[in-house]
């Protein structure tokens, strides 16, 4: 009875782990390369500012969208957050905390983590034309395996 019952447990487990590596395969679809870059436009007619980066993939014909906006918490402290779209899941929708890089006070940081698979987003500025700036988006695919890209 035990014997019947390990081999079950076993056969579930290696199921559920070809689920999970079939569910990120499908989620990254379109999703060729390990790295892609947008840049940032601010968008019109919010209550609060926010930008939004079109990512064009290579694959399907398809985009993700990166939005970000920033509010402050019960302490009072700015919080910068982050939602990205376009991945073909249940939950399309994926929203993420940006964090400051000790590096640079332009440089932020935010992980989106998938069954299989993490998105980085790193958003950086960079002067524009004087006082201006522009702000980039860049994208990058990492598999648990440690692989990037497709």
């Amino acid at each position: 009875m035990d014997e019947h019952r390990n081999f079950a447990r076993k056969q579930h487990v290696g199921h559920g782990t070809k689920l999970r590596a079939q569910f990120t395969e499908y989620a990254l679809a379109g999703l060729r390369k390990s790295d892609y870059a947008a840049v940032f436009q601010k968008i019109e007619g919010h209550d609060r500012p926010a930008w939004l980066a079109e990512i064009k993939l290579d694959g399907f014909q398809r985009s993700l969208f990166v939005k970000l906006w920033s509010s402050r918490d019960r302490a009072g402290n700015i919080r910068r957050l982050g939602l990205l779209q376009g991945l073909p899941l249940k939950l399309e929708k994926r929203s993420f905390d940006l964090i400051a890089m000790p590096e640079s006070d332009e440089w932020f940081h935010g992980i989106v983590e998938l069954q299989d698979a993490r998105m980085i987003i790193n958003v950086f500025s960079a002067p524009y034309g004087g006082k201006s700036k522009t702000h980039f988006c860049h994208l990058r695919v990492v598999r648990r395996d440690g692989s990037v890209g497709a």
